[in-house]
């Protein structure tokens, strides 16, 4: 064979190779509110991490984002005017008493989509992807004796007519608007969404667990118990468990409970902002701490499973060193870390070799008048599951 057709052969067979690897790409999604009118959606390619070994640089997110949003009234006023979400290639944007938009990032057509429910009057508490459908959890916080309802977006039967609302039972009359979700996590069944939950109103009261399964639409009560995460977990096939961030800024693990897990037991007498720490499901921590040391610029933090071989990613948002992060406009730093997680030979939780950190500077966007601009924070990465053809090559 000459040296020519050889080389045809490696060229054809880089394409092929190039454009196999370009249809698994996915990509994490940032929704940032850095810019004075609305919201900006940034990509992310979270593959790119391990191309260089500058994790300590920061630089520019790329630009220009993927999306700008203009929020309809009163951007600033109250920042939960407009709520997003994910389902499969698809951001749903959520806005108070208006028709709500859908993004396809796989196409990059924006969709107008079906008006939000009146219970959705101020966004939602949770969001979870089950199959094809979107369930969100109502938070409405004004109304003091009312209760959380699930709303249910899904595809209509006809394709061209877009997406539809469903209300979901309503839960038991004990979980009332009173309690916020603090920790929450789909079981490996599929269906079975589970949440626990904490009065807003009165720091140190019992916290408690219920359940949502989402193909008999049925409510349950676990009792005063707790998962040992803040915000979402999520199961990984690997581990063999729920993992998320713990309350005390490290990675965790816990066993998965049954869908008709109960506990009897009560909560001891709990005092002022004490919570008694033996109602939380034993967990195991990673002994290292991804969070930024300086607890004083930080401003949230997210995990989203990515993924592979319990693969995640760690999005945290802290404050521009020259700024404090409550009360000025210097903007923020984002902090993304890739990471696998594995049990050792001790059966302890602990990250893989394969770990990278992006530095992101974020700067707001606005007309150059700082009293105008609002203080600079991330709603939290989204991670588009089934996005395998974006980038496809021709």
């Amino acid at each position: 064979m000459s040296h020519t057709k050889r080389q045809l052969l490696q060229d054809a067979g880089d394409k092929q190779r190039s454009r196999r690897r370009r249809r698994r790409q996915k990509h994490l999604y940032l929704v940032l509110d850095d810019w004075d009118k609305g919201f900006r959606i940034h990509k992310m390619d979270t593959d790119s991490f391990f191309d260089c070994d500058d994790d300590d640089d920061q630089r520019l997110l790329e630009a220009p984002p993927v999306l700008r949003l203009e929020s309809p009234v009163g951007h600033g006023a109250y920042t939960g005017d407009m709520s997003f979400s994910a389902l499969g290639t698809k951001i749903f944007v959520f806005m108070n008493q208006r028709c709500g938009l859908v993004y396809d990032a796989e196409t990059a057509v924006m969709a107008v989509g079906a008006h939000a429910p009146a219970h959705m009057v101020c966004g939602f508490g949770i969001s979870v992807a089950v199959g094809d459908v979107l369930y969100v959890l109502t938070y409405r916080f004004f109304d003091e004796n009312g209760q959380h309802w699930f709303q249910a977006i899904c595809p209509t039967a006809q394709p061209t007519k877009g997406w539809s609302w469903e209300t979901m039972p309503a839960p038991p009359s004990s979980f009332t608007t009173r309690q916020r979700v603090i920790s929450y996590a789909l079981h490996p069944d599929g269906s079975t969404i589970f949440m626990t939950t904490a009065y807003r109103d009165t720091p140190g009261a019992p916290l408690g667990t219920y359940s949502f399964n989402t193909k008999g639409s049925v409510w349950r009560w676990h009792g005063e118990w707790a998962l040992p995460f803040l915000g979402r977990a999520y199961f990984d096939g690997e581990l063999d468990a729920w993992v998320g961030l713990h309350r005390d800024g490290y990675i965790s693990s816990c066993q998965v409970v049954s869908p008709g897990f109960h506990s009897n037991r009560r909560q001891s007498q709990s005092h002022y902002m004490y919570v008694d720490p033996s109602i939380y499901l034993d967990c195991q921590m990673t002994k290292e701490k991804l969070f930024l040391e300086d607890r004083t610029r930080y401003m949230g933090a997210s995990l989203v499973y990515i993924g592979g071989r319990s693969k995640f990613c760690l999005v945290e948002c802290v404050a521009s060193e020259k700024r404090p992060a409550f009360g000025d406009h210097g903007g923020c730093v984002l902090h993304a870390t890739i990471f696998g997680l594995k049990y050792n030979q001790r059966g302890e939780l602990e990250t893989t070799n394969q770990r990278s950190t992006r530095s992101f500077r974020c700067v707001p966007s606005g007309d150059n008048n700082p009293d105008d601009d609002q203080l600079l924070y991330a709603t939290g990465p989204l991670w588009l599951e089934q996005q395998h053809t974006v980038g496809r090559a021709a």
